[in-house]
């Protein structure tokens, strides 16, 4: 069978979306095992430090050839750093403290939605109705799976700056992915995951010396292993993947995926958490799964972006 550009495209980019939200639900199992003994600002600075670190090998040879984009695209690069590096996870790390996972896990789901929503109002992309209907479907199948089928446990909810915190990270997240577009500079992938992982390092460092009322060189030996998660595979890894599958694909395809999050979070606590799973959970990740493979069948392909 031969396929054609736009076809390998497609099965590329669904591909890389996906490996990257797999590498990301592991992000929620790391997150739950250092939570107890550093606070947001410490996680959110020591990921990017060691990201920053661990990406250099793959970016140096590249950054020499690179740098004049850098300094005319700074400020478009500096927006990427903030919003999508620092800010979003900031946002994430805080929630814990005050908004449960299913609350959470709900809220992230919205993201999806709002790559829509913000690609048809910054960039007048049209929406194909399958992506509306799948993705109703899946955001169905997620509630389903976190509340266990529960739904009324929902309007029992009592709102708190968690909610607030984790909703403010999916809007960062959703304004990060579909302003990806805007970079039509050349430049190679690992070098604009370099500057901005350094460019979110540099306001996680500031953060820390002004919201946690200092720095603390205080990482207990258990803590290592989750925090070399976060950079390698969260950072690292999942942004290689995620940003190649929006240039082959588009933020709002991508974005449907990412509807599976959950779905492999729930897996991983299984695993990795002796949690155990319901048959309504499992009700809700077939949900989630089918609306996915809905939009993917149905919809159209979105114009690719520009190469970074």
């Amino acid at each position: 069978m031969v396929f054609s550009k736009e076809e390998k495209n497609l099965l590329l980019g669904n591909a890389l979306a996906l490996f990257a939200t797999i590498v990301w639900a592991g992000n929620f199992i790391a997150a739950k095992l250092v939570t107890s003994d550093l606070s947001a600002y410490e996680i959110n600075f020591w990921r990017w430090i060691f990201a920053s670190i661990f990406m250099l090998p793959l970016s140096f040879r590249h950054l020499r050839s690179d740098l004049p984009i850098i300094k005319s695209e700074f400020k478009l690069l500096l927006y990427y750093g903030f919003m999508g590096v620092f800010l979003s996870n900031l946002f994430f790390y805080h929630a814990p403290k005050t908004a449960s996972a299913v609350d959470m896990t709900i809220l992230m789901a919205v993201s999806p939605l709002l790559m829509m929503f913000f690609a048809w109002i910054f960039f007048h992309d049209s929406i194909n109705k399958a992506w509306i209907l799948g993705s109703v479907i899946s955001l169905f199948g997620v509630v389903t799976l976190v509340t266990k089928g529960n739904y009324f446990s929902l309007a029992q909810t009592s709102f708190t700056v968690g909610h607030f915190w984790i909703l403010g990270c999916a809007v960062c997240f959703a304004l990060y992915s579909v302003c990806i577009r805007l970079l039509k500079a050349q430049m190679h992938l690992t070098v604009f995951l370099q500057v901005t992982f350094v460019i979110g390092a540099i306001f996680a460092f500031i953060s820390l010396l002004f919201g946690h009322g200092g720095f603390v060189f205080s990482i207990q030996s258990s803590d290592v292993a989750p925090l070399l998660y976060m950079a390698l595979g969260a950072s690292i890894t999942a942004f290689l993947l995620w940003n190649t599958a929006i240039k082959k694909i588009g933020a709002v395809r991508a974005g449907i995926i990412y509807y599976l999050v959950p779905v492999f979070g729930s897996f991983f606590a299984v695993i990795f958490l002796g949690e155990t799973i319901s048959l309504m959970q499992v009700t809700g990740a077939s949900l989630v799964l089918g609306g996915v493979i809905f939009c993917s069948l149905k919809g159209r392909v979105d114009k690719p972006q520009s190469d970074q």
